[in-house]
Formats: structure tokens, C-alpha cells, sequence
């Protein structure tokens, strides 16, 4: 399965950043180039941190008890993931709809750099009064490996603001347990942080974990999507719901996804995430 219809769409700002960090990579020393980096993405995040703090003010006057609780984790939140706004709020929405359809299974995300979304996906379910779910976390927490053969397409990888080389979009494991356990004083016996790169976690780890409620991948790669996407879709219960978050970013990640619905003849709907992420929910 191939949607073509499902095409990179970036925003104002995200195309105007894609023009000019070439540039400046290219022409700027690596040292200095990296320092105007940092700055400019740190003034982005500041940025889009206040921004969305306006936007929590006007759904305390306006909103539903839903809406308020979604902007308020998202906003707490926002410091801590690299996806920005629209990862977290979708984070928060596919687990709604697990507590409200009362789908049984774990929480999993298989790449989870700064713990952004881990995290929303934790406290959604605690503060939606849902089931007590155990949480599995999978990462390097040492950044991303190298991409292979098959995540390039054209000379490119994707769509990016940023560059992407290995070690890029790191998390510790100490910086994510301190998010976790001190930060947010979530239970250490339901959530399991999990070191190693995928193929050496993955698949000696699955049987542990039993049935999943969502499995969020955020690998970028196509090695990084396809190995959980083949290990773990099976324990998915029915009614559950898959998030890749580089499906329209990362050339990799989507010929992954695609490959693994069309061999396994998957009818299901792939939905946007807004930012160029998907989520689709398994058939029953």
C-alpha cells in the first residue's frame, strides 16, 4: 500500500528553515555553524513554548475538560520532545481512544530520544483514569545509527530541517529515567526503559511485554521501523493503534510501513498526524 495522496506538506516556517539551514551549513565553519544551530532551534523551541502557552490560557476560559488536560500536559510537556506540539497532542489522542474503546495492552514507543512523548503517552493514561498499563520504552539512548541502503531515495534521506547524521536526536537513558522517575514521579514498576539498538532489544524483549495497546515508532530509519513493525504488530490487540512518526519525513520509515501493510494485507486507514507523522488502528 502506497497513498499517494499522503505528501510532506511543512509549514511557512518549516520551509523557510529548510532554505536557509542548507545554506548556512554549507558556508558557515562546522564549529560556528553548529553554535548559530543550537541558538536559532533553542529560540524556535522558546518560541512555540510561549506561543503555546496562550493557546493553554485560551482553552482554560474555553475548552472541554479533554481539551484543557490536552493542552496542559502538551505544554508541560514541550520541553522534552523534539516533535514538537502536534507529536504530544497526538500522543494524548490515540490514548484517549484506547481508554475509551477500553483496549487491553501496553504502551510502547521504539525510539524515544528526550522521553517527550513517552511521557505524554504515560500521563494520558493516568490522567484519563485508564487502565494501569505497563509502559516499554525502547531506544539507543546514544541517537540515531547510520541509515541504510534502503533510506535513500535520490541521494536523500528526507525532509528535514536539521541534519540527521548518526547520533543525532539523543536522549540519555539517565536524562529520560530522571524525566520519568523524578520529574514526574511515575511508578518505576510500570515503566521499563530499554538500551540497545532494536534488533538486539526487540525481539528478545517481545514476549515480556504481552499485548500492546499502541505501538509509537519514532525511528526515523527503515531498519529502526521495520524491525518492531515485524515483531511486535502480532501482540497488537485489535482495536489498538500503530503512530510511525517519520512516515511522510523519512524515506525510510514510509517504504518500511508500506512494505509491511501491503505483505500482510493490512486494510486499515492512515491518518495524519499533522506534522507528518501517521497513525492507523489494527483491524479487529
Amino acid at each position: 500500500m502506497k497513498d499517494n495522496n499522503l505528501n510532506y506538506q511543512p509549514t511557512l516556517m518549516g520551509k523557510t528553515a529548510r532554505t536557509i539551514i542548507p545554506v548556512l551549513q554549507k558556508f558557515l565553519p562546522r564549529n560556528i555553524f553548529k553554535f548559530v544551530y543550537d541558538a536559532l532551534y533553542n529560540s524556535y523551541k522558546n518560541l512555540l513554548r510561549w506561543s503555546y502557552f496562550f493557546r493553554y490560557i485560551f482553552y482554560l476560559l474555553s475548552g472541554s475538560k479533554k481539551q484543557r488536560l490536552k493542552v496542559k500536559l502538551t505544554l508541560k510537556l514541550l520541553p522534552y520532545t523534539m516533535g514538537g506540539r502536534k507529536a504530544l497532542e497526538n500522543a494524548f489522542d490515540v490514548t484517549a481512544l484506547v481508554e475509551s474503546n477500553n483496549i487491553e495492552g501496553a504502551l510502547v514507543e521504539c525510539g524515544v530520544a528526550e522521553g517527550g512523548t513517552a511521557a505524554m503517552l504515560s500521563l494520558a493514561n493516568k490522567a484519563l483514569n485508564g487502565k494501569k498499563r505497563v509502559k516499554w520504552f525502547f531506544d539507543s539512548y546514544e541517537g540515531l545509527p547510520e541509515p541504510t541502503k534502503d533510506d535513500y531515495e535520490m541521494g536523500k534521506t528526507g525532509h528535514f530541517i536539521r541534519p540527521l547524521p548518526k547520533g543525532a536526536c539523543l536522549g540519555t537513558i539517565e536524562q529520560v529515567r530522571k524525566l520519568m522517575f523524578n520529574k514526574l514521579e511515575l511508578p518505576e514498576s510500570e515503566v521499563n526503559l530499554v538500551k540497545g539498538w532494536f534488533q538486539d532489544t526487540v525481539p528478545i524483549t517481545k514476549s515480556k511485554i504481552g499485548q500492546i495497546a499502541i505501538l509509537r515508532l519514532d525511528g526515523d530509519w527503515y531498519e529502526s521501523t521495520k524491525i518492531p513493525l515485524e515483531n511486535l504488530y502480532n501482540q497488537i490487540s485489535g482495536g489498538g493503534y500503530v503512530i510511525i512518526d517519520d512516515y511522510l519525513t523519512c524515506f525510510g520509515s514510509r517504504k518500511a510501513v508500506d512494505e509491511f501493510i501491503n505483505n500482510h494485507k493490512i486494510k486499515t486507514t492512515l491518518n495524519l498526524d499533522g506534522r507528518g507523522g501517521v497513525w492507523f488502528e489494527k483491524p479487529l
